[in-house]
């Protein structure tokens, strides 16, 4: 996966860093991101609820970023050294594809 530059973006009200792109699978094309909070306070907020409203640019192979809005599911929370990074994926991502429900499935 490429890198891609980081954007002003939200998570419903949650202000911060990061971006969504698309990505080819066997199943279809299949939307995920990175959302770097601006306030480590916020996490909670996003710990508390099952689904969020993206706000941002998502990139689509070589033709850049593209300003865009749909609902997401938090996958997971990582600690890296630019602060706690939140992994996302579309909701409507074909089935097979979302990695919330394998993860639920091996709980």
């Amino acid at each position: 996966m490429s890198m891609y530059e980081l954007h002003d973006v939200t998570l419903n009200e949650v202000e911060g860093r990061g971006y969504a792109f698309k990505q080819s699978t066997a199943f279809g094309k299949a939307r995920r991101g990175i959302f770097y909070p601006d306030n480590e306070e916020d996490l909670e907020k996003l710990q508390d609820r099952d689904a969020f409203t993206f706000t941002g640019p998502c990139y689509y192979g070589e033709r850049g970023p593209r300003p865009r809005s749909f609902d997401v599911a938090v996958v997971k929370i990582t600690a890296t050294r630019m602060g706690d990074r939140v992994d996302f994926e579309a909701l409507d991502n074909p089935d097979p594809v979302r990695r919330t429900d394998v993860a639920l499935a091996e709980a």
